[in-house]
């Protein structure tokens, strides 16, 4: 767990670009057959490739752990519920004489244990930011003014991740970091505009001035850093 202050010392020493990871990012993986969420796994292999390079830092906030280990066995569920779907679908069109590509012969549970271990190993190449007082401040304000990313329950968490994400860019803005920050959260209904992928316009101000981007998957996140030229 690093400290706002370590981290900008670290960034600082070796600048790269920084992806702020949400609670909702990692267990899309685990879920990704239920939800085709193909592009998020393809994006989450390169991104663990990336991570272990150097190329890119990721962040996840101080409650990120202990949410993502109390959605896992939901994850799980969704993820097997949509390979069970896809078997199914398979002897359908087998049994109706349609086309179908051979079934994949895969012992019981390797392929969500896959997606578990690809998700879990993001987290694991993540550095921890510690909660700090400015950070817990802002998410707090955020709340009680009930502007996004506050949603209609009340609670601080979506706030609580925004306000040190908030921070860290902030800072790395006044010492003059010029790479990329980047929070990905597919909980658009509470971080990005209407119909639209990028932040809301109550998140924006705060946002722009602090040089925080938005993506709504690590598929766009992806995108957008090599666009920009920010890895190859």
């Amino acid at each position: 767990m690093s400290t706002l202050a370590q981290a900008v010392a670290n960034l600082t020493a070796a600048p790269r670009p920084i992806l702020i990871l949400d609670t909702c990012t990692l267990p899309d993986i685990i879920r990704a057959p239920l939800r085709d969420l193909t592009a998020t796994v393809r994006a989450g292999v390169e991104l663990r490739t990336l991570a272990a390079k150097g190329a890119v830092e990721l962040f996840v906030q101080d409650i990120v752990p202990g949410e993502w280990a109390e959605n896992l066995p939901v994850a799980r569920r969704d993820g097997e519920t949509g390979i069970r779907a896809f078997t199914a679908t398979w002897q359908i069109a087998t049994d109706l004489g349609q086309p179908a590509p051979p079934l994949p012969v895969l012992p019981p549970g390797t392929l969500i244990d896959e997606l578990e271990q690809l998700s879990r190993d993001l987290l694991t190449a993540a550095d921890t930011l510690d909660r700090d007082y400015a950070g817990m401040s802002w998410a707090i304000d955020r709340v009680a003014a009930k502007k996004k990313p506050s949603s209609a329950k009340g609670t601080v968490k979506d706030c609580h991740i925004l306000g040190h994400a908030l921070q860290l860019s902030t800072r790395l803005t006044a010492a003059g970091y010029h790479n990329w920050r980047v929070l990905v959260s597919s909980n658009r209904s509470d971080f990005a505009a209407p119909n639209a992928t990028v932040f809301h316009p109550d998140i924006n101000p705060d946002a722009a001035a602090a040089g925080l981007r938005y993506a709504s998957s690590l598929e766009a996140a992806i995108t957008d850093l090599r666009a920009a030229g920010q890895i190859l």
